[in-house]
């Protein structure tokens, strides 16, 4: 028994001894959030998502018009319990259906879209984060955001807003939120002039 609790001793020793000669660690912080407000493909991205959903709104609003007006058509027109009546009442049901499963599908596409989008937009962050990181040796890059200004309206948003903080502290020096912003645009912007 003594035997084993020396040679723990040794062991943890050991494991304190090579844990100061690693020396410090050079840490970092970086504001997601912020990061991404501030990329300009977010604001491109968000321009070609708000004419797709132009287009979409007008299709959808075309196809209301016309159902509006088969609807009317149909009591304007037919007399109730005709054959034909009954045919343009499946027409107008089929229209309806037709308006509900674009509505529903495109709903469904867009947001797979934008999930790509902000997945592509996290996946470029990440990239910018590590070739700031590896220039100026810094090891770790933790995130770290402010709670709001304004506090949320009940106790449980605010208990999951402070819960949700990585970083209680950090000193100004340590924060390459900017530096990061500044990479990620100038990368973004001259990508974007040899696209063209």
């Amino acid at each position: 028994m003594i035997l084993r609790k020396t040679f723990l001793h040794m062991v943890l020793a050991s494991l304190v001894l090579q844990s100061v000669s690693w020396g410090a660690t050079s840490v970092a912080v970086v504001n997601i959030p912020d990061v991404s407000e501030r990329y300009n493909r977010r604001a491109d991205l968000e321009a070609q998502f708000e004419l797709i959903r132009e287009g979409l709104n007008k299709k959808r609003d075309e196809l209301r018009d016309k159902i509006t007006r088969a609807g009317r058509s149909l009591q304007e027109e037919l007399k109730p319990g005709t054959s034909e009546f009954q045919a343009r009442q499946k027409e107008l049901a089929m229209l309806e259906a037709e308006l509900q499963y674009f509505v529903e599908s495109e709903g469904r596409r867009i947001e797979r879209e934008l999930a790509g989008s902000l997945k592509l937009i996290f996946d470029d962050i990440q990239v910018a984060v590590s070739e700031i990181a590896k220039q100026r040796n810094i090891e770790i890059v933790l995130a770290a955001d402010q709670l709001p200004v304004s506090a949320p309206e009940n106790t449980s948003q605010v208990r999951q807003q402070i819960v949700l903080q990585k970083v209680v502290y950090w000193h100004p020096n340590v924060d390459i939120t900017d530096d990061v912003v500044n990479h990620l645009n100038a990368r973004y912007d001259a990508a974007k002039k040899g696209s063209k």
